[in-house]
């Protein structure tokens, strides 16, 4: 038998529920008359904003974002004003959604962007905005992590004299990923004391080379053994990855920040911010990049 996950009002009146049994058993144990348990929060006015059009920012520049849209609004409680801030028309509890779609720059995108909140109080000027309330700010990279590139496989047994250097050549995959100038590791499973001492391991250079596309040469160096080294078959794995610091290649980006609930008073503005590291990054006008405003009953 399936069970059907309960809706979101659902959810809500469970937890008054709850909350009601709480307060009745308190009740019970101090001798009071029970209470009978508060409405759970609702929205009462809710408001998003967006943009006409795509938003560009010089790159290190701080800058408030001017949502010139109304996508949609419910109650009179706030109104978007000229330049992208929104005057709070009723004192009361709120709650602040900025949401930022950011363009994909693949091969430029290799710093931080950073998103923000903030709240200007009734009678306090335009400038500096850093006298304003923080409501809240979000930095995260703009770049993913360099691609990886991997080969795993038997290495028979392998003598290395004292003094001299035994190689061996692996393609890693996927294609594509690494070349040379490139960054590369590698382990092989019996430089273990317990294989071949822990003398011969704390002598023993393993390298790790990418030499070519896709190519990886690992190296073994004897420097001090003279006896030489012997070690038995083993597995070797090697790990590629690319190490170019201008990647991006991060898709569109997205970001979402969530004010707490904060009380807001009638005058108040508030406004979005936007910072990045890269010319040319767009914030993008799509149903992704908006400011909603949520008063609560």
């Amino acid at each position: 038998m399936s069970l059907t996950p309960p809706s979101e009002p659902q959810r809500f009146h469970r937890r008054g529920l709850l909350g009601a049994g709480t307060v009745a058993l308190a009740a019970a144990m101090l001798g009071v008359p029970g209470t009978a348990a508060s409405e759970p929060i609702r929205m009462s006015s809710r408001a998003r904003y967006r943009l006409a059009s795509d938003f560009a920012t010089p790159a290190g520049q701080l800058a408030i974002v001017p949502w010139d849209q109304v996508d949609f609004q419910n109650g009179s409680d706030f109104t978007l004003q000229p330049g992208g801030k929104v005057l709070i028309s009723t004192t009361g509890l709120y709650e602040l959604v900025f949401s930022c779609d950011w363009d994909a720059t693949k091969g430029t995108d290799i710093d931080l962007r950073k998103i923000g909140l903030r709240r200007q109080r009734a009678g306090q000027p335009d400038l500096p905005t850093t006298d304003h309330d923080r409501q809240g700010f979000l930095v995260i990279p703009g770049s993913d992590p360099p691609r990886m590139a991997r080969y795993q496989g038997e290495w028979g047994s392998i003598k290395v004299p004292f003094g001299q250097v035994v190689t061996t050549e692996v393609i890693v995959s996927p294609a594509g990923v690494v070349g040379v100038g490139d960054v590369a590791m590698a382990s092989h499973a019996n430089i273990v004391d317990n294989a071949i001492t822990a003398r011969a391991v704390n002598a023993l250079i393993l390298q790790a080379k990418v030499i070519e596309a896709d190519t990886v040469r690992v190296t073994l160096l004897n420097p001090l053994i003279r006896e030489g080294i012997s070690i038995p078959a083993g597995t070797l794995k090697v790990v590629a990855m690319n190490a170019a610091r201008d990647r991006g290649s991060n898709g569109d980006a997205w970001q979402v920040l969530h004010s707490a609930s904060v009380e807001l008073q009638a005058g108040d503005r508030i406004y979005s911010m936007i910072e990045h590291k890269v010319d040319n990054t767009l914030l993008q006008a799509t149903r992704s990049s908006f400011l909603q405003v949520d008063r609560l009953a």
